[in-house]
């Protein structure tokens, strides 16, 4: 199994070999750690082994670990980023999400972990740049603290109502029309449970959203008449959930929040003209998830 790493410690790769023998319950002997040009005075007999490379920039150094096959305790990324980071008594960045490679996870010193965007070079002369977080970061005190519409995205949320589609007709291609009813569901879901992961929600996502359910209202109305039957029915349900969620403000709470506005909008459909109960892209729910955040900081 492989792990990558990436810290801001001069010493990471000295004070490595005991970290990484704990936490892959193996011998200290058992373990290697070199700098990836290195080929000659390696441990060949390690079964844990880790090369580093120096980073320009914000990181300092990259670290590539791996484990083998017999190693029987082979914890998860975030399990090793997590020790890691307590016993260098620093942040450690990991990957997050595959969809979002400039997101990465930074697991913090004193527990818990963060999220951080991190600009990477385009060139062997470019610097690596934490460029925001989501929470202040020791070590890192200028870099702007925000929120990412990716962890909004990425945050999981069930859509059995959608599914429930997609299983009765097995053996038709509803992929783009069930896509379309899931992505409704998400939005419903994300309403009806105060908006996880952080109480918040761009206004730029919302509208994404509401175009979206536009193109959902034309594949319903496209589709062949037994699957148009199902999917309206269970839109019927979703939409009637969107409604109990949501107040007619003529749709201007929106068309403020966006730099551009919106068009047309008396033409566009009824769900464009409401809004949610609690605006999710305001200050004020802005100021809610960042003393959420606080009440649960280590």
């Amino acid at each position: 199994m492989m792990y990558h790493l990436m810290v801001r410690l001069i010493d990471a790769p000295t004070r490595l070999p005991p970290i990484l023998a704990e936490a892959f319950r193996v011998a200290l002997e058992r373990t290697d750690v070199s700098a990836a040009s290195e080929l000659e005075d390696r441990n060949w007999d390690a079964v844990v082994t880790c090369e580093y490379e120096p980073l320009q920039g914000d990181l300092t150094w990259s670290l590539l670990i791996y484990a083998a096959n017999e190693v029987e305790h082979q914890p998860t990324e975030e399990a090793l980023a997590s020790l890691a980071a307590q016993r260098l008594s620093a942040p450690v960045f990991t990957s997050w999400d595959s969809r979002f490679p400039w997101i990465r996870r930074v697991d913090l010193a004193g527990g818990g972990h963060t999220l951080a965007r991190v600009l990477q070079p385009e060139d062997d002369e470019s610097s690596y740049v934490v460029d925001a977080t989501e929470s202040e970061i020791p070590g890192f005190p200028n870099v702007p603290v925000t929120r990412f519409s990716e962890a909004v995205r990425a945050y999981g949320l069930p859509t059995p109502i959608s599914d429930s589609l997609e299983s009765a007709e097995p053996g038709r291609d509803t992929s783009r029309l069930v896509d379309l009813l899931r992505n409704w569901e998400r939005l419903c879901s994300r309403m009806r449970s105060d908006w996880p992961p952080n109480r918040w929600f761009p206004a730029n996502l919302y509208r994404e959203d509401l175009e979206y359910r536009d193109l959902l209202g034309e594949a319903v109305a496209g589709a062949p008449s037994e699957t148009a039957a199902r999917a309206s029915d269970a839109l019927e349900q979703l939409d009637q959930i969107y409604r109990d969620y949501t107040v007619d403000d003529g749709g201007v709470a929106l068309c403020s929040a966006l730099p551009e506005g919106i068009t047309k909008l008396s033409s566009l459909p009824w769900y464009w003209h409401r809004r949610p109960h609690v605006l999710p892209w305001s200050e004020i729910a802005q100021q809610q998830a960042d003393a959420d955040d606080e009440k649960q900081s280590p």
